[in-house]
C-alpha cells in the first residue's frame, strides 16, 4: 500500500490544492508490464516518471527513467541494442520499481506538495484519491507553472 501524505490541510485558496495544477489522467503502466513498455510509454508521452497500478487502478510503485537506465549500464558491459531491447522485454515492471511511494490526495497544498518533493528529492509524486486510484500526477514542472502565475499575478498587482 502506498503512503498517502496526510498533511494539514489548513484552508488553503482553492486554486492552490494540487487538484489544479496537476496531470490528470496519469500516464500509468501496470506492475508486470515489460519494462519496454514503460520505456515506449515514457518516450511516447515525453515524461520521466510513471505511477504503477494494478488492473484496478490502485497505486502500487512508480518508475522512473532512472529505474530503467540499466539498459545503458547493459551497453556499457558489452550488450548490442537489439540484446538490450531483449532483455527489456523480459523484466517486469513490479522488479526495477520503487514500491508504495509517497502518494498525496487532489486537496494536498502545493506548498505541502513542494515541500515533499523537496525533501525527498522527487521529480513529482502520484496523486490518488481516498481508494489509492491513481487520478493524476503532480510534477515540479506543474508546481513551476503555478509559481511564474503567481509572481505574473503579484507583478500585475505591483505594476
Amino acid at each position: 500500500m502506498s503512503t498517502i501524505q496526510q498533511m494539514d490541510h489548513r484552508r488553503v485558496h482553492p486554486e492552490q490544492e494540487i487538484r489544479y495544477w496537476m496531470t490528470a489522467p496519469a500516464i500509468t503502466v501496470n506492475l508486470a508490464a515489460p519494462l519496454s513498455e514503460a520505456l515506449a510509454l515514457m518516450r511516447e508521452h515525453d515524461i520521466r516518471r510513471l505511477p504503477v497500478v494494478i488492473d484496478t487502478g490502485e497505486l502500487r510503485g512508480i518508475i522512473t527513467q532512472g529505474d530503467i537506465r540499466g539498459a545503458e549500464v547493459l551497453r556499457a558491459a558489452g550488450m548490442d541494442l537489439l540484446e538490450i531491447a531483449d532483455a527489456l522485454k523480459h523484466i517486469k515492471v513490479y522488479e526495477v520499481m520503487t514500491e508504495n511511494p509517497i502518494a498525496v490526495q487532489p486537496e494536498t497544498s502545493l506548498r505541502e506538495a513542494a515541500l515533499l518533493m523537496r525533501e525527498h528529492k522527487f521529480g513529482g509524486l502520484p496523486v490518488v484519491d481516498e481508494n489509492t486510484f491513481v487520478v493524476g500526477i503532480v510534477t515540479e514542472s506543474d508546481l513551476f507553472e503555478a509559481l511564474v502565475l503567481y509572481l505574473e499575478r503579484a507583478n500585475d498587482i505591483k505594476g
